[in-house]
């Protein structure tokens, strides 16, 4: 049996032994057809993603040689040639990112259910496929390494709210400190970090956490945080109460969203036409009273 991996470096295995794919280029565009699998992958998105948007004239010879040998390494049915470029044969089981989207959405209906324990450790065992960095082993492959991660992130957040709700934040602030310093502009952790540090006792740190925030979103993007995040801001100002994501309410919301996110791994354009989770508008930024 087949078993194809990108939550991490590239892995093939075959029967649970891994398979040498072989140089970068190839494990590329190998990765490339994994991610898409049964879906045609163009010509040109691989091109792009090996060369970038100045391929050598003999990019379409050193193409077609790649998927030459990758035929050679998987059997020459697995790899199709169909309208403008490549698609991978594969049956579900073979599928890392299948058997992740599984977990996810079994989580997923166990949360809308009002089960948000067992829907937590589902969700913690999906993102406990993940074997390091996305495909940190192809620096050509980054933007489909961006899509894997932004999936990743999405996943993440949809634990850390249901801890929240079981009532986790003091053991989620050290987690959460660090996602907020590697992704300063991802608001819906933001507001889950100030979610915590406020249920934790800790106020003054989440008006500090939403100032920093602010702060940030005004200087690099011109805008004002969203509606939502500055009623929270205004609720942990008040006193007010603060509780962890409504999960039986909410979770409903999110029962075909694994589907939309994994969707953007299908598209052929280089760039992600979709952001997962649940987004807070933000709000244009307002120029001061005169």
């Amino acid at each position: 049996m087949w078993y194809f991996r990108l939550f991490g470096p590239l892995r093939v295995e075959r029967n649970g032994v891994e398979i040498e794919v072989g140089a970068p280029q190839s494990r590329t565009v190998l990765a490339l057809l994994v991610a898409h699998a049964n879906d045609v992958v163009s010509t040109g998105r691989m091109s792009e993603e090996l060369w970038g948007r100045c391929p050598p004239a003999s990019a379409k010879p050193q193409l077609q040689g790649i998927i030459c040998r990758a035929r050679r390494l998987l059997g020459r049915e697995r790899i199709a040639t169909a309208r403008g470029g490549y698609l991978l044969r594969a049956e579900h089981g073979e599928l890392e990112l299948d058997v992740f989207r599984d977990d996810v959405a079994c989580a997923r209906r166990l949360l809308a259910d009002g089960d948000v324990e067992r829907g937590a450790a589902r969700l913690r065992t999906a993102l406990a496929r993940w074997r390091g960095p996305v495909l940190d082993d192809l620096r050509c492959a980054g933007h489909l390494a961006d899509g894997l991660d932004e999936v990743r992130l999405a996943v993440l957040e949809d634990r850390v709210d249901a801890d929240l709700h079981l009532g986790r934040g003091a053991h989620l602030v050290g987690e959460l400190t660090e996602l907020v310093a590697e992704h300063p502009l991802r608001e819906r952790l933001r507001a889950q970090f100030m979610t915590a540090l406020a249920v934790s006792g800790r106020p003054v740190e989440a008006l500090r956490a939403y100032t920093a925030y602010r702060r940030t979103v005004v200087e690099e993007l011109g805008v004002e945080p969203s509606a939502d995040l500055r009623a929270l801001h205004t609720r942990i100002l008040r006193g007010d109460a603060v509780r962890g994501r409504d999960w039986p309410r909410t979770a409903a919301r999110h029962q075909g969203q694994m589907r939309n996110e994994l969707t953007l791994l299908r598209s052929t354009g280089s760039r992600l036409p979709w952001k997962p989770g649940p987004t807070m508008k933000m709000s244009p930024l307002k120029p001061p009273p005169s």
